[in-house]
């Protein structure tokens, strides 16, 4: 049964930063019928700056678990570091409550299963956060590809870069502990993300390797690693690459660091699809964002045309958050999705946390593929795909 229109989602958010405010607090403050209830953080915060910043009804709390219990909720948004998406989601989903957590989901897939496969038999809306599957040129990309425009897929390539990990460790995430994978969890999970949101496709094997950088006092290079290395401690990894065979037979190679120089705070996506018939190309930042097909029979370049974007010819050197994740104030962005979907009282949304699942099986095999130095098959570390679920 539907919820009526007037009725409230109430949202607690555990973990603000950033990100909670940059991404999440848009579609909550875009939303007419959505009311933050309450924050829990690791910190004692002044409550009236809590109301200012989340909503004049929103309590804090230091304990997640006291939030859930004390404030009637409907959702609880995750945006805590890795090592606490597990634990926090599960509480929320033992309750009854929807979740949207963000990216990678978990510390591995083991954890990553329990918590998808929870939220389907409770009948859970269960979001994991890839946002950039809402990037208007991403869709028009998935489109072209369900046109044919390249034809049967033959190879993939990707990268996902940043520079934050130059010359200094980008805090919570460079630990083992804490992020579980570093840069490949980090960016990595959503690279995974795309290429199986573009293309359709799955993973079936990958060869990685993944290395670790140690900086001097001074922040100049002192040593490149593999991550597996004794020396790295537990520092997490800095830049990974792997191969990788996709269900179809298709090849893929993909990059992901974050000490690839990009500009000050400056991210990059690539992404460039060949096929039988032609080959598409995105390039996605705060510079802007350029998507350009070449088809059979035809020798030149055609630039596709996408609505809702800013293009890198029109950004013309300008450097903005919102070029990189256009849509944030709209219904497109992935928590206001979540949002309608609680309210509508629908049972799935995607990206659901089923497709986090299946990025994190990814993560641990190449994991697995760089400590062994092999080829692993993503059937050696699946925890099982999802059952039919029914009210």
């Amino acid at each position: 049964m539907s919820l009526d229109p007037l009725d409230t989602v109430r949202v607690g958010i555990v973990g603000p930063s950033w990100w909670v405010n940059y991404w999440h607090l848009a579609a909550l403050q875009t939303h007419p019928n959505v009311e933050v209830v309450a924050v829990s953080g690791g910190a004692e915060r002044d409550p009236d700056e809590v109301k200012a910043k989340y909503g004049a009804n929103a309590l804090y709390f230091t304990n997640y678990e006291e939030m859930m219990d004390t404030v009637p909720m409907d959702g609880v948004i995750v945006c805590t570091p890795n090592d606490l998406h597990h634990p926090v989601t599960m509480a929320a989903l033992k309750r009854d409550l929807h979740v949207t957590c963000e990216k990678p989901i978990a510390l591995n897939a083991e954890q990553a299963f329990e918590m998808a496969d929870t939220a389907s038999k409770r009948n859970l809306i269960g979001m994991s956060n890839f946002p950039y599957r809402d990037n208007p040129a991403v869709q028009a990309f998935r489109k072209l590809i369900d046109a044919d425009y390249v034809g049967d897929i033959l190879h993939v390539s990707g990268s996902y870069h940043g520079g934050f990990g130059l010359r200094r460790n980008p805090n919570w995430r460079s630990l083992r502990a804490r992020s579980g994978a570093g840069i490949l969890g980090d960016l990595g999970s959503h690279l995974i993300d795309l290429l199986r949101y573009i293309t359709g496709e799955e993973f079936s094997a990958v060869s990685g390797n993944m290395i670790t950088t140690l900086w001097d006092a001074d922040g100049d290079l002192d040593r490149i690693l593999h991550s597996e290395n004794p020396d790295v401690g537990e520092r997490n990894d800095d830049s990974c690459t792997f191969l990788a065979e996709l269900t179809s037979g298709a090849q893929a190679v993909l990059h992901t660091s974050w000490v690839a120089h990009q500009g000050a705070g400056i991210q990059q996506q690539e992404i460039e699809v060949y096929g039988t018939e032609g080959r598409l190309h995105l390039i996605a930042s705060h510079r802007g964002v350029s998507l350009r097909g070449l088809h059979a029979g035809n020798p030149n370049w055609e630039t596709i045309e996408v609505e809702g974007v800013v293009t890198v010819e029109a950004a013309n050197g300008t450097e903005e958050e919102d070029f990189f994740r256009p849509g944030r104030h709209t219904p497109t962005n992935t928590t206001y999705r979540w949002l309608e979907a609680i309210r509508n009282d629908e049972t799935t949304v995607e990206p659901s946390l089923w497709d986090g699942y299946y990025a994190q099986e990814v993560i641990d095999a190449v994991i697995l593929s760089s400590a062994e130095r092999r080829w692993v098959l993503i059937s050696e570390v699946s925890e099982g795909k999802p059952d039919e679920y029914s009210d």
